[in-house]
């Protein structure tokens, strides 16, 4: 999180490290690393939260459900992911 601390420590003063608006950059400044990072093939993940990815979908026909017939085609495509931790996923089922 080396990157984090630095791309937060960039916008705001370290005398003001816990006033509010270091916290919204460091926030905003967590998720554009993870879309960036994501779009560059990595893996996030942080412990005890989940992980951030991206798939591959493969390409599909596109089909009316009321007659059935194909109207057209989904192109290949990669699409974000993220999958929760076993933590997550307990909170889930209370």
């Amino acid at each position: 999180m080396k990157e984090l601390r630095e791309r937060a420590g960039k916008r705001v003063k370290k005398e003001s490290w816990v006033r509010r608006e270091v916290v919204e950059a460091v926030f905003e400044e967590l998720l554009k690393l993870i879309v960036e990072k994501v779009k560059a093939g990595e893996e996030i993940k942080i412990k005890e939260f989940g992980k951030f990815y991206a798939v591959e979908r493969k390409p599909r026909d596109m089909v009316d459900p009321k007659t059935g017939k194909r109207i057209g085609t989904i192109g290949r495509r990669k699409v974000f992911v993220f999958k929760p931790s076993k933590k997550i996923k307990v909170l889930e089922e209370e």
